[in-house]
């Protein structure tokens, strides 16, 4: 790898970023984003299509996949610029990402009431922790990856 100048800051933050892996370590990370918001946007479809009806709210659910890539991108890469200055806090890494969700929730659903979008948001959150990395590790065990040394 090249090395950079020490260019420190926020700058040197995304130099460290950039330079911290390999190509195929590159690779394997746009797989892992491509495939957790194929599998986490389905699994938001269905919750907001259950939720919408429970509520008797209508939710245009086609925003379901743009949300969780947005979601998926800025827990993968903006984290690292985000917590420190929150890292006083206990457990800051769930609060900050749960704030993350209902925030996101509110701005890209607008037709929810707050209360509806914080619990989808919290909903969507744990379903996101959980549930949504082990179907994303069952769907990639079915893929051919493995030849190219990811």
């Amino acid at each position: 790898m090249a090395d950079l100048p020490d260019i420190g800051g926020i700058l040197g933050s995304f130099a460290n970023l950039a330079t911290s892996s390999s190509a195929t370590g590159w690779i394997s990370v746009g797989i892992n984003i491509i495939l957790s918001t194929i599998v986490g946007g389905i699994v938001l479809l269905v919750v907001m299509e259950l939720l919408s009806k429970a509520w008797g709210e209508s939710v245009s659910v086609g925003k379901c996949f743009i949300f969780v890539l947005i979601i998926n991108v800025i827990t993968q890469f903006g984290m690292s610029f985000i917590l420190p200055f929150v890292s006083f806090l206990p457990y800051s890494y769930l609060i900050v990402s749960l704030l993350l969700w209902i925030g996101l929730m509110k701005v890209f659903f607008g037709e929810l009431s707050i209360v509806h979008a914080a619990v989808a948001g919290v909903i969507g959150f744990v379903l996101g922790m959980f549930l949504v990395p082990m179907l994303t590790g069952l769907v990639l065990s079915f893929l051919p990856i493995a030849a190219l040394g990811v």
